[in-house]
C-alpha cells in the first residue's frame, strides 16, 4: 500500500494520541541525542535522522508513524526516506513546526508559492528550475565563505558546486526543448539568472533569516535547513517526473531527484559527525 506523508499540526497531535491506541503508533524524534536529552515530547523514541535508513526495520510497518524534529525540516526528510523504502500499512505523519510548534513557540510562516503550474510550458518549467538551482548555489556559496577553511565550509562548498552541475544538466535539456534558438552558453545564461527564489518558493533572504544569529546554534540550524532545502528540491523533481509524459524529461528529473537525495545523505552524515554523541 502506498501512503503519502500526512502533515499533522501541533494542536492535532494530542487529539491523535488520545484517539489512537499506544500499540498502533510510534512517535519518532529524529533530532540528535543531545537535543532529545534536553527536551522531547513524552513517549517519543529517538532515531536520529542519520540513522533512519539503517533502522527502518525497527519501524513496524503495521503501525502509524509520527515524526518530528525541531521545526519540521529534518522530519520531512525522514518521512520521505521511510516512504521511499517500501510499502507499509501504517500512515506516516510529519509534525508541522516540530517540537517548537508543539511547545507553542512562534514560528514565522513563509507561504509556499506555486511556481510550477501544470499548464506551464516545458521550457519555462526548466528555466525556472534552473533559476532555483542558481538560488541554492548562491545560498551555499555565501555560507561556504562564512565557514571557509573548516570541514563544514568544504562540505557546503561541495554541495554548492553540485547545484551548479544540476543547473548545467537542466540547461542542456532546456536548450534542446526551447522553441527559440539559444546561442548563449551555459555560463552566460547562469550569470544572468537572479536566483531570487529557492526551493519551496522561498527567497534566499527567508532561508538566511531562519539561520539566526547565535553562533552556538547557527551550525545546527544551517545543517537542518540544508536538509530541508535538498528535500524540497528532491520532492520537486520527483513531482515533475510524475507529471511529465516525455521519457527523456522523466529520466532527467529522476536523476536530479536521486542526486538531491545523495545530498541529503551527505548532510545527515555531517549532522552525526558534528552533533552525534
Amino acid at each position: 500500500m502506498t501512503r503519502q506523508v500526512i502533515d499533522i499540526f501541533p494542536d492535532e497531535l494530542e487529539e491523535f494520541k488520545n484517539k489512537t491506541r499506544e500499540r498502533d503508533y510510534l512517535l519518532i524524534d529524529v533530532r540528535q541525542p543531545s537535543e532529545f536529552a534536553e527536551v522531547h515530547i513524552p513517549g517519543a523514541q529517538l532515531i536520529p535522522l542519520p540513522e533512519i535508513e539503517n533502522r527502518i526495520a525497527e519501524l513496524d510497518g503495521e503501525k502509524n508513524l509520527v515524526l518530528y524534529c525541531r521545526t519540521g525540516g529534518r522530519s520531512s526528510v525522514a518521512a520521505a526516506l521511510i516512504k521511499d523504502a517500501g510499502a507499509r500499512q501504517g500512515a506516516i505523519y510529519n509534525l508541522v513546526g516540530g517540537i517548537a510548534g508543539w511547545e507553542g513557540k512562534g514560528l514565522k510562516d513563509i507561504p509556499h508559492l506555486e511556481l510550477f503550474p501544470r499548464d506551464m510550458a516545458l521550457n519555462q518549467t526548466l528555466y525556472r528550475a534552473m533559476n532555483m538551482e542558481k538560488g541554492a548555489w548562491l545560498f551555499y556559496n555565501d555560507l561556504a565563505q562564512e565557514y571557509k577553511g573548516t570541514e563544514l565550509g568544504d562540505m557546503i562548498e561541495d554541495i554548492g558546486g553540485m547545484e551548479e552541475v544540476h543547473a548545467r544538466s537542466i540547461f542542456t535539456y532546456w536548450k534542446k526543448n526551447n522553441p527559440a534558438s539559444i546561442t548563449d552558453s551555459f555560463d552566460e545564461t547562469f550569470e544572468r539568472l537572479d536566483g531570487r527564489i529557492m526551493e519551496g518558493g522561498k527567497p534566499i533572504s527567508a532561508w538566511m533569516a531562519r539561520l539566526g544569529k547565535d553562533p552556538k546554534d547557527r551550525m545546527l540550524r544551517l545543517l537542518e535547513l540544508a536538509c530541508e532545502i535538498e528535500y524540497y528540491a528532491y520532492d520537486l523533481y520527483r513531482g515533475l517526473a510524475k507529471r511529465d509524459r516525455d521519457t527523456e524529461a522523466v529520466q532527467t528529473y529522476l536523476l536530479l531527484a536521486e542526486q538531491e537525495k545523495a545530498h541529503i545523505r551527505v548532510i545527515t552524515k555531517a549532522l552525526d559527525r558534528f552533533f552525534g554523541d
